[in-house]
């Protein structure tokens, strides 16, 4: 990630997570976006601090930054949500999730989904005729959701990136992503 260092310098990034996320998936996504300049922010319906998953029990509990009920889509430049079932079906049953990801996706603004969180969003009726890789126990509630399911490791779809567990170059094209992200061109139309 050595060329990735400050490319996202000045870009506020969210992180969305709920009680039983996946702790290795946050913790790298943190680390990697982290490397890259960008100021990250956790954001969770929980107050105070959020749980993680760690294996087969409940992992460390994180600081939440930004409670979501008061955080806005305008308020950042991107978003990230990590996988782990627990806090995607905690995640799905709220709507302030629906509201604050409506945003970045009307906006067509960059957001990067792994494993099984493109359900957050199909829940949320906003993958309509898009394509995204999502793990198998997923599938049938992404497709039902309207999606395309791509059976690569690693799918962009204009500004949403999603992938199954890498990581590393899913942050590089989340990053290219924001780079290349035009809010401007979006204000005009």
């Amino acid at each position: 990630m050595s060329d990735m260092e400050n490319v996202l310098n000045g870009k506020k990034i969210a992180i969305l997570v709920a009680n039983g996320f996946e702790e290795s998936h946050m913790t790298s996504l943190h680390k990697n976006l982290v490397t890259t300049g960008a100021e990250v922010k956790i954001v969770s319906p929980e107050k105070g601090v959020v749980n993680s998953w760690h294996g087969n029990g409940w992992g460390h509990f994180f600081p939440a930054n930004a409670h979501l009920s008061t955080s806005m889509s305008h308020h950042y430049d991107a978003v990230v949500i990590p996988g782990g079932s627990r806090h995607v079906a905690r995640l799905s049953a709220n709507p302030q999730t629906a509201r604050f990801m409506r945003g970045f996706m009307e906006d067509n603004k960059p957001v990067a989904l792994l494993d099984d969180a493109p359900k957050i969003l199909a829940a949320a009726e906003l993958l309509e005729d898009r394509s995204v890789s999502v793990i198998e126990d997923a599938q049938e509630a992404v497709t039902e959701g309207g999606a395309t399911v791509v059976d690569t490791m690693l799918h962009v779809d204009d500004m949403l990136v999603s992938a199954k567990e890498e990581i590393g170059p899913m942050i590089e094209k989340f990053a290219d992503c924001i780079v290349k992200y035009e809010p401007e061109a979006w204000e005009a139309a």
